[in-house]
């Protein structure tokens, strides 16, 4: 049988997980997926109905619901056809080993969602929107996935477009300047691109802003436990996590290295990372390395929260931290405050009792408390990066005007200014970033 001739390659995935189900599904996508698929149906595939079929295999038939899409009316906006036999590998594993040996080849990760990029079906941010969407753990996760997919952030989008059109304007000065007076120039068209300079400074300066609070929402609020050797940081970690997730000993110095876990808090996620104690006198190589990397924990921590068994011991660290609250451990006597963490605090300091699970929920109020509430479409360093380089050359930009200095210079500043906010939706980023995007995806996405 020959194979089907595709420059662009028929690529073959199965789209749920692998394992047993009642129902699985295996995409094809591709130019000539749909005469491939078709050589092993019973019956003729219709556009963009599913109905029954028989798929003929190597060793076996299978029944099964098949459909099928023309470009660019599906998800990679190529031709697809989406079969949806038992979730029995064997079956799976047969249908699409058929596939590959008719001219499909197994899809690489994230190479659906990578090919509705590239035939304008999906821009970058929705993409790793789309990533987010299928890693959420929390409903606030899932919603602030959605929202960025859909486009329910608007400045980024507001600020590429009036950067290209500012762009055309300088670059319409400059090509026509001759042909124009100086004050016509200068009073029509660059008090428009100097407006516009302002306007998108500031919206990229409140999405830069909301960095934080955004990056937070998808990875969770990190928060490092500090203190002392045996002060009870590892019960913590487990109460907190509800798991065993530290070995708790009375000997002091069991932690050695850093042991994390997660909860969640009114629908937030919290990852709570244990450190070593901080032995300063310590002469054990090991320990010293884990007191390295239990400062080290503190410092990329969005809280801290230092645990003593001592009411009097304040907090002495050698790094900066965000957002430092003492916790007093080991207050057995204490009477459980919910949330309401002011009635069990003392100044920054609030009493607990983790071995008797007293207060925690104070604690994990406190917590949410501290995190960043406003966010907005950007949420992780490349989209960050992108943000900057574009304010940096718009900001260097006013700068050049204020000085009268060339137009040549203000123009091609634009340039950078406006390829930095295109790169955000992947019309210039290069292939090693795109790479980075999506290998989060699994192969049938």
């Amino acid at each position: 049988m020959n194979k089907i001739d595709n420059h662009n390659g028929i690529i073959v995935a199965l789209a749920t997980p692998y394992g047993k189900s009642a129902v699985a599904i295996i995409r094809i996508s591709g130019e000539g997926s749909i005469e491939l698929a078709q050589r092993y149906l019973s019956r003729a595939l219709k556009v963009g109905v599913i109905e029954y079929n028989v798929f003929k295999a190597d060793k076996f038939e299978e029944k099964l619901m098949a459909a099928c899409y023309k470009a660019p009316k599906s998800y990679s906006g190529e031709e697809t056809v989406e079969l949806f036999p038992h979730g029995n590998m064997t079956i799976c594993d047969g249908i699409i080993e058929t596939l590959i040996k008719g001219g499909a080849r197994t899809a690489e990760r994230g190479e659906f969602t990578k090919r509705a990029l590239e035939n304008g079906k999906l821009d970058l941010m929705q993409c790793e929107a789309l990533a987010d969407i299928i890693d959420a753990q929390t409903t606030e996760q899932l919603n602030y996935g959605n929202k960025r997919y859909d486009g329910g952030f608007k400045s980024l989008e507001t600020a590429e477009k009036t950067l290209n059109k500012a762009l055309s304007s300088v670059e319409a000065v400059l090509h026509y300047g001759d042909e124009m007076e100086e004050n016509e120039i200068d009073e029509a068209v660059m008090s428009d691109v100097f407006g516009s300079i302002d306007s998108v400074i500031k919206a990229l300066n409140e999405e830069v802003n909301g960095y934080v609070g955004g990056k937070i929402v998808n990875d969770g609020f990190k928060v490092a436990l500090i203190g002392a050797p045996n002060v009870g940081k590892s019960t913590l970690l487990n109460v907190l996590t509800d798991s065993e997730r530290a070995i708790v000993t009375p000997i002091a110095g069991t932690t050695r290295d850093t042991v994390d876990g997660n909860y969640i808090y009114k629908d937030r996620k919290f990852t709570v990372v244990d450190t070593a104690g901080l032995n300063v006198n310590t002469s054990d190589e090991v320990e010293k390395i884990g007191i390295q990397r239990a400062v080290k924990a503190a410092e990329q921590a969005d809280a801290v929260l230092f645990v003593t068994d001592n009411a009097c011991v304040e907090p002495n660290l050698a790094c900066k931290v965000k957002n430092l609250t003492v916790l007093v451990n080991k207050c057995d006597g204490e009477k459980d405050v919910g949330a309401q963490y002011n009635k069990c605090s003392d100044g920054n300091k609030i009493r607990i009792s983790a071995k008797n699970k007293v207060n925690i929920t104070a604690v994990k109020q406190k917590l949410y408390d501290l995190c960043p509430k406003d966010y907005g479409a950007i949420c992780n360093h490349r989209q960050y990066a992108c943000a900057m380089r574009c304010l940096n050359s718009l900001n260097e930009a006013k700068r050049e005007s204020a000085g009268a200095q060339s137009l040549e210079i203000v123009a091609a500043l634009l340039y950078e200014a406006y390829s930095a906010i295109t790169e955000l939706y992947g019309e210039q980023a290069d292939e090693k970033v795109l790479d980075s995007v999506f290998q989060r995806f699994c192969v049938g996405k």
